[in-house]
């Protein structure tokens, strides 16, 4: 291979190989799959020692009177969108293998996670008109509005990742069948915040 060639290669792509990012991705995830762990975990002893564990004595869980129920219609209505944008992400990334530009795809994904996180917002905003908030409902109020903003949070972040590879492929069409390594990371990303977001569901609205 000539030097112009080489010199065109790395020029083309500078950054890491994409084991490597790919790598760095995974190791991410699972320290963020670790605090997730936590943040349940803790939720999941602070709730079942209402009912008493064999080393406590009295109730380390006071929800309080007159806090309102969670709308579990509702976000389990906003739990389809989030979960049928995983496939459409998939959709975008076998579009991608096609050679095609998978923006169609990418698009609707946005849609669908912006939905998530706007009813997300509604379902907020309705529970503090309701009168629950991070400082009434006792731990109650502040373990569920921590978990549910700090993966909302994730849900922002992750729309935003699919924002940036959307004007990428729009504008720059990078992701070739041959190589597509970020659209790749955050199609990881985005699947893992969708899991996560199953077991708060099941934790937090369901149990």
């Amino acid at each position: 291979m000539s030097s112009a060639a080489l010199t065109h290669d790395s020029n083309a792509h500078p950054s890491a190989p994409p084991a490597v990012a790919k790598f760095g991705m995974i190791m991410f995830l699972l320290s963020e799959g670790m605090l997730f762990a936590g943040l349940l975990g803790g939720y999941f002893v602070l709730r079942w020692s209402e009912v008493g564990f064999p080393w406590q004595t009295g109730h380390a869980w006071p929800r309080g009177e007159g806090v309102p129920a969670l709308p579990v219609f509702l976000t389990s209505i906003n739990t389809i969108f989030l979960v049928a944008s995983s496939f459409t992400f998939h959709f975008a990334e076998a579009a991608v293998a096609k050679r095609k530009s998978g923006l169609a795809w990418l698009f609707v994904t946005i849609v669908l996670g912006s939905i998530f996180v706007g009813v997300q917002c509604y379902e907020w905003w309705h529970l503090h008109h309701e009168g629950l908030w991070f400082n009434t409902g006792g731990v109650y109020g502040s373990s569920f509005f921590v978990i549910t903003g700090f993966h909302g949070l994730h849900v922002v972040i992750g729309v935003l990742l699919i924002v940036w590879c959307f004007l990428r492929q729009l504008f720059t069409k990078c992701f070739t069948p041959e190589y597509h390594p970020a659209l790749a990371n955050v199609a990881l990303y985005w699947h893992f915040v969708d899991v996560v977001w199953l077991f708060v569901l099941t934790l937090l609205y369901y149990v």
